[in-house]
């Protein structure tokens, strides 16, 4: 039996402590059912242990996931995984020395730190942009040199614990108005497209990598006041992304292998690194701007955030906050498309943060197409700082965010009252670019890199 390289993959997805989750496609055969194949060894050791089997299905465009557990903390695991033609059930499927491995994907992750240790560094940053014209026959590949620097970056030597993309890692809805994807089949095509080019499959096949999504996964600008004259249009993108991007995540549970059948019922999650604690937003699918007061996120979301708030605030851990638009600071144009369009539920949250003193809070954010870092203080309390971090676009071929278009300092509008300062902006990075974020010791350090490598500023900020 001969495992065949996947066709799109592998990722490597939410990684712990003790266990490596693995995500990757095949594809549909004429004569057999196709099932998912991988393997590991712990770097250094001969003999890798034995393969796992798992069920590739056409109803999720043939994409799988296999989780290995009962692993060791901070250890390097080698990995093989593909995809084979077969009949009968994945028990039934031998994985004796007969199964040819020649042509299988081969990599290798490694496991979380403890969640004592201080230090993490990792990539984030959001809006890659793959123009498709003539009809689909071509797609715009200049953006995937973003992701041979980061690459380059790793085979330097650069400690890269893990990738995180905030948002609009597709654009299915091309400038808005040309052809954009409102079919299944279009959507999980774009995928294809987008996660199959040859550097970002390299680096998403090596790096733990995690994803939200924005509006460009579904249609510009969205909210779920639409849903109801555009049910399957979001029925399509979500299905889409729940295959592509949430699978592989932490959001997705599952017992045993391959266990597709539960629908997600939340697409907000929670992992950690270390003493890094990440709460990943989702602030597409349970916004309503009908609401009054609007509404960015459910009431369950709130109080998941604020309880992971509570408990993550222990033992000086930081707190990344993952919101796909920006948290603060605004922009000129007051755009509802951004938390200044939900001040209600941003003050809420705000105010948390401050009447329960929790500390070392950064908010993560993509979508302006620039880059930026700052932070937010309340002068009447100098124990309150909330830093923000936004980071876009991977890449995108038309005109950028300026700092011009937004509010770098005085009061934060809309606070009800409360003081809330903007504090410490520096420049704005109006190239296509990528950053790196760094902890340890109390402090954040920013570097922001455009898409070619070159080192385009540094910021330390003390959380």
């Amino acid at each position: 039996m001969i495992v065949k390289e996947p066709t799109v993959g592998p990722i490597i997805g939410h990684t712990t402590t003790n266990s490596g989750r693995l995500w990757a496609r095949g594809e549909k055969s004429s004569e057999s059912r196709t099932f998912g194949i991988a393997r590991i060894r712990r770097t250094g050791t001969q003999n890798f242990g034995q393969a796992k089997v798992f069920k590739m299905l056409p109803v999720f465009d043939f994409t799988a996931i296999v989780d290995f557990k009962n692993l060791t903390t901070n250890q390097s695991y080698d990995y093989q995984i593909g995809y084979v033609f077969a009949d009968g059930e994945p028990h039934e499927i031998p994985v004796d020395a007969t199964v040819d491995w020649t042509d299988a994907a081969n990599g290798c992750f490694r496991t979380a730190v403890a969640n004592g240790t201080d230090k993490t560094s990792f990539i984030f940053g959001s809006c890659r942009y793959l123009l498709r014209l003539f009809g689909g026959s071509f797609f715009d590949g200049r953006g995937d040199k973003t992701f041979r620097s980061i690459n380059r970056q790793i085979e330097a030597g650069k400690s890269t614990d893990l990738l995180l993309m905030v948002g609009d890692q597709i654009y299915a809805d091309d400038l808005n108005v040309l052809s954009p994807d409102n079919q299944a089949d279009e959507f999980l095509s774009r995928y294809r497209k987008v996660f199959g080019q040859d550097h970002i499959r390299a680096l998403m096949g090596q790096v733990p990598t995690y994803m939200t999504l924005d509006d460009h996964e579904i249609s510009n600008d969205w909210d779920q006041d639409r849903v109801k004259m555009e049910a399957n249009l979001f029925a399509a993108a979500i299905h889409a992304y729940e295959c592509y991007q949430f699978v592989h995540g932490p959001g997705f549970q599952f017992s045993g292998i391959s266990n597709r059948s539960d629908t997600p019922q939340k697409l907000w999650y929670t992992f950690r690194h270390g003493k890094s604690a990440f709460f990943v937003m989702d602030t597409r699918t349970e916004r309503y701007s009908s609401f009054e007061p609007p509404q960015m996120i459910s009431l369950e979301q709130m109080d998941a955030l604020k309880g992971w708030l509570t408990a993550s605030g222990q033992g000086g851990n930081t707190k990344f906050i993952v919101t796909s638009v920006p948290f603060f600071p605004d922009t000129r144009s007051g755009s509802k498309d951004k938390w200044s369009g939900f001040t209600a539920q941003r003050l809420e949250i705000l105010d948390f943060i401050r009447e329960q003193k929790i500390g070392k809070v950064v908010f993560l954010s993509g979508d302006v197409h620039c880059s930026m870092a700052g932070q937010l203080k309340f002068p009447g309390d100098p124990n309150f700082t909330v830093t923000s971090v936004v980071s876009s676009s991977f890449f995108w071929p038309y005109p950028q965010g300026q700092a011009s278009g937004f509010k770098l300092k005085g009061t934060l509008e809309d606070s009800d009252g409360q003081s809330y300062t903007l504090s410490g902006f520096g420049k704005v990075h109006s190239e296509d670019n990528f950053t790196r974020l760094s902890t340890g010791g109390g402090q954040l350090k920013v570097e922001f890199f455009e898409r070619k490598g070159a080192k385009l500023g540094t910021r330390t900020l003390t959380l």
